[in-house]
């Protein structure tokens, strides 16, 4: 699958989106900006969204073939196709 990039950025706006969401709503509940409400719940999500930024960027370098090392392996293992005998 040569997409798992755009996959992993997708969840990297969700993310970011849910974290502002959940920010706009810590104020609108707390009348104000609860630095213990955004360290307990919005926090976590943009550390989260970082990591997924990390991910993506190897994702990406090894989609574009910057890191031969973590490229996908071919399978060894294959047999070739066998002949059936017909009388």
């Amino acid at each position: 699958m040569g997409d798992e990039h755009k996959t992993v950025m997708l969840s990297i706006m969700a993310t970011v989106v849910a974290a502002v969401i959940l920010f706009v709503g810590t104020i609108a509940i707390a009348g104000g900006v609860d630095v213990t409400l955004v360290k307990s719940y919005v926090l976590p999500l943009f550390m989260s969204a970082f990591t997924l930024t990390v991910f993506w960027a190897f994702l990406f370098a090894r989609h574009k073939g910057m890191l031969p090392m973590l490229g996908e392996e071919e399978q060894k293992d294959q047999k070739a196709p066998t002949a059936s005998k017909s009388a």
